[in-house]
């Protein structure tokens, strides 16, 4: 299976909440009007959205087997933190220890630590942290230049196609329900002759009208890479201010580094074996 996929974990946070802060509008619009629209419906969510806390679970299936990646997000303003465990690591032939092993990664626009067993805990720039949070800021997530070239139904609802133009975005086309203006799907720029694609569904309402997918399936070619699921959301319930400071983590406890290392030295010598 070809895993050329453009869109990891942390793009399908930004997906699930992007895909849920588009507006409505008339069916004959263009591109400088839906994005004016846009902004505006966005910055009327942020007012409203004061903090949110949600837990996904993604799926990777594979010959192996699979691989579950568990998420939880906390969103306050321009403050993130994100918990990122996995189970069935050893199906990927990783040494047992790993099983069950937490990343977090806090911070903000300007500055961000990653904490993990491995590499105990780390600051890193705020550009590549940014691809761990949900994209809140509709604003930020927009492409910068996008025509509306048609219309295509997409589980049965009636969608605006979308052509970015936006040289240093990563996908292609979107599609837009042209009623509730939620994403409903994303397609990629070609890699090596695949074109990865994601599927939104299963919309909620959160908070008002605020909807978000519960459900998000990506696709490279016809291969379905992985499965998102929400488990849980909670808005405007309060947030601790300790979740968002960095100095107050401290790196999960790890494996046993030594044992880890034999294991991975024992499976090199299984390998050689076989081949020889």
């Amino acid at each position: 299976m070809k895993k050329s996929l453009v869109f990891g974990t942390a793009a399908v946070l930004a997906l699930l909440a992007a895909g849920s802060i588009l507006p409505a509008c008339s069916s004959a619009e263009s591109w400088e009007s839906l994005s004016k629209r846009m902004i505006e419906s966005c910055t009327k969510y942020k007012q409203d959205l004061k903090d949110i806390t949600w837990t996904m679970e993604m799926e990777t299936p594979s010959s192996e087997g699979a691989l579950k990646t568990t998420s939880t997000l906390y969103s306050r303003g321009k403050q993130f933190r994100v918990e990122i465990s996995m189970e069935g690591m050893e199906n990927m032939g990783m040494p047992a220890g790993m099983e069950g092993m937490k990343t977090i990664v806090v911070g903000d626009d300007k500055s961000a630590w990653i904490v993990n067993p491995m590499m105990g805990k780390s600051q890193i720039p705020a550009d590549e942290a940014a691809k761990y949070r949900g994209q809140w800021d509709c604003t930020a997530y927009m492409p910068v230049a996008a025509e509306i070239v048609g219309s295509e139904k997409i589980a049965g609802r009636d969608c605006y196609v979308l052509s970015v133009l936006d040289n240093s975005a990563e996908y292609a086309k979107l599609w837009i329900d042209q009623k509730s203006f939620n994403l409903m799907k994303m397609e990629g720029k070609p890699q090596e002759g695949v074109t990865s694609m994601i599927l939104l569904s299963d919309y909620r309402k959160v908070s008002g009208d605020f909807e978000m997918p519960y459900r998000t399936e990506m696709y490279s070619g016809k291969d379905l890479i992985s499965t998102a699921i929400v488990k849980s959301i909670a808005v405007n319930k309060g947030i601790s201010d300790d979740l968002f400071d960095p100095d107050k983590i401290k790196a999960p406890a790890g494996p046993d580094m030594k044992g880890m290392m034999d294991q991975m030295q024992k499976m090199k010598d299984k390998l050689k074996e076989v081949d020889e």
